[in-house]
């Protein structure tokens, strides 16, 4: 957002004897304050970081059109706020079923756990308009009400007793402090500071988040006055006469021009030209800040942070150092009071200088990911709310990636979410097991049928049926010729049609043909003798338990997990692996309920171009189905070299990196454009440690879970015999 031609107005400097707090009380459930009537409304944090591009534009716009349909002068209140964790089990509780019991209970223990030990709050932003009358108040409220609405912004009114909290706790009532030039001493030291002349040339959405981030940042007031039409246009005017004048006098003198004076002279034009047009307002903007710290050294301290802050987002920053008392009257709720430095912003400019960015990534209808190791707030994700439901986990085997992934399925569990999983190791073979879930072991007595049509119900579904098996056919016959692709569609087509199955619907409950039936097919075809011969140990061979089934796999609604530990040879698994996508996926297709893919050790099936080319298309198609992908592989270099796993790393929103080798961050570090100290700190991350990338936005961060799931999930051999509860406290579980 382009900042407007800059105008600061400042008032003339006050005494240093702070005025006197206006009275107030609460009457009726309304707040009265200096003579006016005073109504809030709470705004909820937006994460312009996790939003794209045209979706952060648009909430911006809303969020302009909400300031233009006020009438007159409102306030703007950043306040730090406790965020109880009923908040977010609340919202967790109703798709909690009896089954989600059993991980819902240590997970709220753990969640109150994280939530008690952050070391920065967040914050609430709060609205503020007063009136003289109480029908004047409900008119404007009713209009900020019905605007937001519209704009699916949400604004939730406050009563009386609630914006009185909020005036008691800025006044500090029951405290008594003295005004000192530079501070205010009581029980804390209180200093005064507010924006000053110099603003960045291009408002970034957002901006101010990282001056609300900074410790001791107690409250942010932004009082906000718009000018009529007439008013802006003669400001408007005055501010490009004085800038053609200056133009005028640097010609004259046979100066060379300056590109500051012409930015100015194009923005005072588009000012213009937006209030002549009605496209928008002109604003004066009183913004002030109160820092609070304990004693002198902090207060010193925090303010170099905020001034070193401000200076690298190109503002500037002034002490109210004998104006504390005035600057601290103007944060409180309620009437504007004389102002302290004025600025002029525009609609898109206001927008862009929300109070209500909120800076940590928490999702309300989302579950518990980790914390965030700087300040220490839980982060709380839903993956199902943004563009992609992907999610990839990047980590050398002990970092943590199998407790992480094995986590993900258990919360995704408690949400009623359809887990389907494949298991190249068996490490969620307990996990499954104690949720009641299904676990399909190939190679152990259990078996799948590549060619049955697991509830795909749709006439589409025939179609890629035949795709699917034509790729798994060309993986475990080591690729297909130019003459064998025909020849394997012409004997799948024959084969589905002799067992009474095609595009119809209706046929796909029929009893499925096997491998077998299809090899004996296209060992009768022209050209699919040779490929009849390879497919031989998968169908009737050595092989031929994996894939023995006669039926489909069993339709369990909540949890169904194939492994595929009991097959020793890697590259009869890495096939294995492609087989049982390709059955889940049909189970993915059927209906359009959440459901979360989990595809372990993901490098291996990508070592097949025809695995890789699959996986590519499950990250790109699965949203369709509100499904989620869950990626984890530890061979980075490998992954990231196929050709196509860069694409594959793009179709995830949520990428995980945990810790990792030399060769590992080196190549991480180059796709993700890490810094030097990004990259230390995966070389020397402890387990569950790493960074944790949300779209645009990116934190460190640690990995929690609760003890019950560290139980369920661990592979380590001394928690698997017993031991290690004895004498061992699990990293990162509570």
């Amino acid at each position: 957002m382009r900042s407007p031609l800059a105008m600061v107005r400042r008032s003339p400097t006050a005494d240093v004897h702070p005025p006197a707090w206006p009275a107030a009380a609460v009457e009726a459930d309304t707040f009265r304050v200096g003579g006016q009537l005073c109504g809030g409304f709470e705004l909820a944090p937006l994460n312009l970081e996790l939003m794209a591009d045209a979706e952060r534009e648009a909430t911006l716009d809303n969020l302009a059109a909400l300031y233009d349909a006020i009438p007159g002068p409102f306030q703007l209140l950043s306040v730090p706020t406790d965020r109880t964790p009923a908040e977010h089990i609340a919202a967790l509780k109703p798709a909690v079923d009896g089954f989600g019991e059993r991980v819902f209970r240590p997970y709220v223990a753990t969640y109150h756990e994280i939530s008690a030990t952050p070391t920065r709050p967040p914050r609430r932003t709060i609205l503020v308009v007063d009136a003289a009358t109480e029908a004047q108040l409900a008119r404007t409220s009713d209009l900020i009400r019905r605007v937001a609405e519209e704009r699916g912004l949400f604004a939730q009114a406050i009563d009386g007793a609630a914006i009185a909290a909020i005036w008691s706790g800025i006044a500090r009532s029951g405290a008594t402090y003295t005004i000192k030039p530079g501070f205010a001493e009581g029980p804390s030291l209180v200093a005064a500071l507010h924006l000053g002349r110099r603003w960045p040339a291009e408002l970034r959405p957002g901006w101010l988040t990282g001056l609300l981030a900074i410790d001791g940042v107690a409250t942010v007031s932004m009082r906000v006055r718009p000018l009529s039409r007439a008013e802006a246009m003669t400001f408007m005017t005055t501010r490009l006469r004085v800038v053609r004048a200056g133009e005028r006098l640097a010609a004259e003198r046979g100066e060379i021009g300056d590109v500051e004076r012409e930015r100015l002279d194009a923005t005072a034009v588009a000012a213009r030209r937006s209030v002549a047009a009605g496209a928008g307002r002109i604003y004066f903007v009183d913004t002030v800040l109160l820092l609070e710290a304990p004693d002198r050294a902090p207060l010193a301290e925090r303010l170099e942070t905020v001034r070193l802050e401000a200076r690298s987002l190109g503002v500037e920053v002034e002490t109210a150092s004998l104006r504390i008392g005035q600057a601290w009257a103007s944060a409180l709720p309620g009437p504007r009071s004389g102002p302290i430095c004025e600025r002029n912003l525009d609609s898109a400019s206001l927008a862009a200088s929300l109070l209500n960015s909120a800076s940590e990534l928490y999702e309300p209808s989302g579950h518990l990911y980790g914390r965030a190791r700087t300040s220490g707030a839980p982060i709380v994700l839903d993956r199902f709310a943004h563009a992609s439901h992907n999610a990839i986990v990047l980590g050398q085997t002990g970092t943590g990636k199998t407790m992480f992934t094995g986590a993900e399925m258990a919360r995704c569990f408690m949400r009623g979410i359809r887990v389907l999983g494949v298991d190249p190791l068996g490490d969620y073979r307990r996990l499954t097991e104690t949720l009641g879930g299904t676990y399909v072991e190939l190679g152990a007595g259990g078996g799948l049928n590549p060619l049955a049509m697991n509830g795909g119900g749709s006439e589409g579904a025939f179609a890629a049926k035949l795709a699917l098996v034509g790729r798994l056919a060309g993986a475990m016959a080591g690729g297909l010729s130019r003459d064998e692709r025909p020849a394997l569609d012409r004997a799948l087509r024959a084969t589905y049609e002799a067992a009474g199955i095609g595009p119809d619907p209706a046929s796909h409950e029929r009893r499925p043909p096997t491998l077998a039936a299809l090899v004996e097919r296209l060992a009768d075809m022209p050209g699919g003798q040779a490929l009849a011969h390879r497919l031989e140990r998968w169908a009737t061979g050595s092989l031929a338990a994996i894939f023995s089934a006669d039926s489909s796999l069993p339709r369990d609604e909540r949890l169904l997990v194939i492994g595929l530990a009991a097959i020793g040879d890697p590259e009869v698994r890495d096939v294995a692996q492609l087989a049982a996508l390709g059955v889940l996926w049909d189970a993915v297709r059927s209906d359009l309920k959440p459901k979360l893919i989990v595809v372990d050790e993901a490098w291996k099936v990508m070592r097949q171009p025809s695995g890789a080319d699959f996986v590519e298309e499950l990250a790109r198609s699965a949203r369709h189905y509100h499904a989620g992908l869950q990626l984890a592989t530890q061979d980075i270099a490998e992954f990231l070299r196929s050709d196509y796993g860069e694409a594959i790393v793009k179709q995830c929103d949520i990428r995980v990196l945990l810790g990792q080798t030399p060769e590992g961050v080196e190549a991480i570090g180059r796709y993700f454009d890490l810094t030097v100290a990004e990259r230390r700190s995966l070389l020397h991350a402890r387990p569950g440690e790493g960074l944790l990338f949300v779209g645009r936005s990116h934190v460190a961060f640690e990995a929690r879970v609760s003890k019950r799931e560290y139980e369920w999930l661990t592979t380590r051999p001394a928690d698997l015999v017993g031991q290690s509860h004895l004498g061992y406290d699990a990293p990162n579980s509570s």
